[in-house]
């Protein structure tokens, strides 16, 4: 029997040639499958645990086929407990497990005993230091945390905002000083250009005031040479001993 799976969706489609266990492969397992390809190429691995493997459940139960088809087509039960479990009404489904390896849900129990190992991959893959970080340490400590660093950047502002305006204050002095200091230098040169010129004055002064002593020396000398000659003045005579 086969099954034409064209009309289907891909994700829910029958495994091809499978008459007998017609597994039926959900959206969820692909989705699941696909989310486990993204985690193991992420982190660096090979996936050798997707489709592959939820494959191998239906091809290990229908190796069993012949012996059923077998069973059917006769239509008389190999197993003796068969045919007393329909005698007796009841179902031989636990016979037929048993004879076949196990159950169903044993079988889906051990493909998902396989597929623990990725769920666990993925639950390590989905686990981020912060989720740690936010299940060890209380919201409170980040809170405190933030409250302290918005009060050290409040300070810091303020800080930096008065020495800003220290600044602004030592360069008004700065500049108020140096043009003090313009203003006493300029009165400076100042008053030497005067004091230069009151030398000058003076020298000038001086050098009058020596011409005219001269001047004065030779009007006396010539009057008492003068007044000598006349007999009026007496020259003193010079003594023996060289005194006057």
């Amino acid at each position: 029997m086969f099954v034409n799976n064209s009309a289907r969706a891909p994700k829910e489609s029958y495994l091809p040639n499978s008459p007998w266990w017609r597994v039926r492969i959900s959206i969820e397992m692909y989705e699941g499958i696909d989310n486990l390809k993204s985690l193991y190429d992420r982190a660096g691995k090979t996936f050798s645990g997707g489709p592959s493997a939820a494959q191998d459940v239906p091809r290990r139960t229908a190796q069993f086929d012949p012996v059923r088809r077998s069973s059917v087509g006769s239509g008389a039960p190999k197993n003796p407990r068969t045919g007393d479990s329909r005698a007796t009404g009841r179902d031989n489904s636990s016979d037929v497990r048993s004879r076949r390896g196990g159950s169903t849900a044993a079988q889906l129990d051990s493909a998902g005993h396989r597929e623990s190992p990725l769920m666990e991959v993925e639950e390590e893959e989905r686990r981020s230091p912060h989720d740690h970080v936010d299940r060890c340490v209380p919201e409170s400590f980040f809170d405190r945390v933030t409250q302290g660093l918005r009060d050290d950047l409040g300070h810091e502002r303020n800080r930096r905002l008065q020495m800003a305006d220290t600044a602004s204050k030592h360069r008004a002095e700065f500049a108020f000083a140096q043009l003090e200091n313009e203003r006493s230098l300029t009165s400076l040169r100042d008053e030497l250009r005067v004091a230069r010129g009151i030398v000058d004055r003076s020298r000038d002064e001086i050098a009058a005031l020596q011409t005219l002593v001269g001047a004065h020396h030779r009007e006396h000398k010539a009057l008492c040479e003068m007044l000598e000659r006349k007999g009026v003045l007496h020259r003193k005579k010079q003594r023996t001993d060289g005194t006057a």
